[in-house]
């Protein structure tokens, strides 16, 4: 290790596929750079291709990004490896994407270093992970490549004179710790949603072992009849199970995924600390849960949004919003991952025109194409809704919240979602669907008040009825009023803890210091 005065922590960045992962690995990396890290951030060579050809790729601000730390691989930018997992030579740089708006790398490519030696930049390297094209869509999916290219980075960076201090692994991918205890450096936790939905799953083996799940009664029910009250996480009130994703509730203990939640559970208590994307005083009895459970746990967020998939801004719904009165539309999306159905494009569409509200809306191209629309659309929707609504298949949605005219958000609730809503004062409709979204869902509405539940028929579909009523009760009616000052006083709140001197502030000050320490200490 450096055991010079000016040592520079140096934190490697891994993150598993998925938008919201990503976004949230991303703005930490940003963070940390801001602090004085210098940063490896982390794409699987299927990952990468994939958000490249679809132009998705999440990047850091160019005033942050790094030139090259090393020349590991003469592969092509994106292409795959053919040298074999067990090979050193497995890491690709990445210089398209991390010089882009950078004229002169910070660091020289042979990696003696140079001016900063990389402090405050983030570099971007894709390991290759062998994954065959039948894998590449399977959930927690892990090949012995992406263990053995990963450690074979760590190695190499150390020969150049880039040593990592620490490795920050996404929760999700619990066999990093089998890398760092190999490496010898410590295994720091992302969790890239609340406190409330870690202890969810974290403690979902002990539901199984008791036999209390799985869940009897019908699957099919968005909420059951006689839902259990849960009482088994230490330190959390009694809760319940309706929290619990559907597929985690009924599923056999031997399914994959409780087991895999099981090994997540397991590298939680072995890890040097988890880094929650939330804030103490939203979730205090889900921090002093870990506390009880003897988990290191630090509150470091909501992170700042100001990160930039949005280079390329299409600014046309932008300019459209500009025509909008103040607080009048209702900005309607769904996230990266969940597509609707024709079924649900209608029954959106004719609540949302009987609301008689002006409405932004998103609707991806992997659900319904700009082509189709007109097809899948009620007849006529869009000559009677031309001026007061407008669709589109990708928005700058930091930047559409932001924006004064929008007065609500019809949300599916992922977390990203969540937070950039609250970041921007502005209240939700809420809509979950899957994964951790029934508790974001709950916090907004029954814990925070900054959000309305969007009412759904017995298995959980969307009504038209529903739509309209609840478009005009979060815009027009008192509770509405109500969530949208509970909103504002939240993002308040957010802006105070994540400037100096505030909790989730100080949190990622000591995680610099406590590394800077580290990686002065004279290698033994």
């Amino acid at each position: 290790m450096d055991s010079s005065s000016d040592a520079i922590p140096h934190a490697l960045v891994v993150t598993p596929s998925g938008q919201g992962h990503v976004v949230g690995a991303m703005l930490l990396s940003q963070s940390l750079a801001a602090l004085g890290f210098k940063v490896s951030f982390i794409y699987f060579s299927s990952d990468y291709a994939r958000l490249k050809e679809r132009n998705s790729l999440v990047l850091p601000s160019p005033d942050l990004r790094g030139g090259t730390l090393s020349t590991t691989s003469t592969c092509c930018a994106g292409e795959r490896c053919s040298n074999g997992y067990g090979s050193k030579n497995t890491a690709i740089v990445i210089s398209d994407v991390i010089e882009v708006g950078n004229s002169a790398p910070t660091v020289d490519c042979n990696g003696s270093g140079g001016g900063d030696g990389g402090r405050g930049k983030i570099f971007i390297y894709v390991v290759e992970d062998a994954l065959q094209p039948g894998d590449i869509d399977k959930r927690f999916f892990v090949t012995p490549a992406m263990k053995e290219n990963l450690f074979n980075l760590i190695v190499e960076l150390r020969e150049l004179g880039h040593p990592p201090t620490c490795l920050i692994s996404d929760t999700f991918i619990p066999w990093t710790l089998d890398v760092t205890q190999r490496a010898g450096i410590p295994r720091i936790e992302l969790w890239t949603s609340n406190a409330m939905a870690h202890l969810l799953i974290s403690n979902l083996d002990v539901l199984y072992s008791e036999g209390i799940f799985p869940e009897k009664g019908s699957p099919t029910q968005w909420k059951g009849e006689t839902p259990l009250m849960l009482t088994h996480i230490p330190g959390l009130p009694p809760f319940s199970s309706d929290l619990i994703a559907k597929d985690l509730r009924f599923a056999d203990s031997k399914n994959h995924i409780i087991q895999f939640f099981s090994k997540v559970a397991s590298c939680v208590k072995c890890g040097e600390r988890v880094l929650i994307n939330s804030l103490l005083e939203l979730e205090p009895d889900a921090f002093k849960s870990f506390e009880v459970q003897g988990i290191p746990s630090y509150a470091i967020g909501p992170l700042p949004t100001q990160m930039k998939l949005e280079d390329n801004v299409q600014t046309e719904c932008l300019s459209w919003l500009d025509l909008q009165a103040e607080s009048s539309v209702i900005y309607v999306a769904f996230g990266s991952s969940a597509k609707l159905s024709v079924e649900e494009i209608q029954e959106l569409s004719v609540g949302l025109e009987a609301s008689g509200n002006s409405f932004l809306w998103v609707i991806r191209e992997d659900s319904v194409t700009m082509e189709e629309l007109p097809q899948v659309l009620p007849e006529g929707f869009l000559e009677r809704t031309r001026g007061t609504g407008m669709i589109i298949s990708w928005a700058p949605q930091v930047k559409v919240l932001a924006h004064k005219a929008v007065g609500g958000f019809l949300s599916h609730c992922g977390w990203n979602s969540t937070v950039e809503s609250l970041w921007a004062g502005v209240p939700l409709l809420c809509c979950p669907r899957f994964a951790e979204q029934r508790v974001n869902s709950h916090y907004l509405c029954n814990v925070w008040g900054a959000g309305l539940e969007l009412g759904r028929t017995k298995t959980g579909g969307l009504d038209r009825s529903f739509v309209e009523g609840g478009v005009k009760a979060l815009l027009h009616e008192e509770e509405g009023h109500n969530a949208r000052s509970k909103a504002q006083e939240i993002m308040r709140l957010i802006e105070k803890t994540s400037q100096q001197g505030g909790q989730s502030f100080s949190n990622l000050q000591k995680l610099y210091d406590d590394m800077r320490a580290l990686c002065s200490k004279p290698s033994k």
